[in-house]
């Protein structure tokens, strides 16, 4: 696992909230309303079509992989070379039935989300 200094604004704040020193609630609003950085293995077109996300598989589940910063996609554009920004809440309302989401795959700097815990960010800040 790489371990990141974090290099932005959102990073901090998901450090801050990883050391416990901001409440969670207001890392996820935060969070919710940042932009974010997804590979795709198509280019995708203005109505959406052509989205296919770098994913992993994390103890049989699949996820979705979310970037805090292009510079953080590592070597993975060889996987899937083409880049598209969007809102962290927008992502979440088109992650698949039964996907999870991994930030930062690979990093210290980076988390989990479950399928359930995608749902629960959704009825929460939505």
């Amino acid at each position: 696992m790489t371990d990141l200094a974090p290099q932005n604004p959102l990073e901090t704040l998901l450090k801050s909230a990883m050391d416990g020193q901001v409440p969670l609630k207001a890392f996820m609003q935060a969070f919710m309303a940042s932009e974010v950085v997804l590979l795709t293995g198509s280019l995708v077109t203005a109505d959406g079509s052509g989205f296919d996300p770098l994913l992993f598989a994390i103890n049989d589940v699949v996820h979705v992989a979310v970037f805090t910063d292009a510079a953080r996609v590592g070597d993975y554009p060889q996987e899937a070379p083409h880049i598209i920004r969007m809102r962290m809440l927008e992502v979440l309302k088109r992650v698949p039935g039964g996907y999870g989401v991994v930030v930062n795959p690979g990093t210290s700097l980076g988390l989990e989300l479950s399928w359930q815990g995608i749902q629960e960010i959704l009825r929460d800040f939505a």
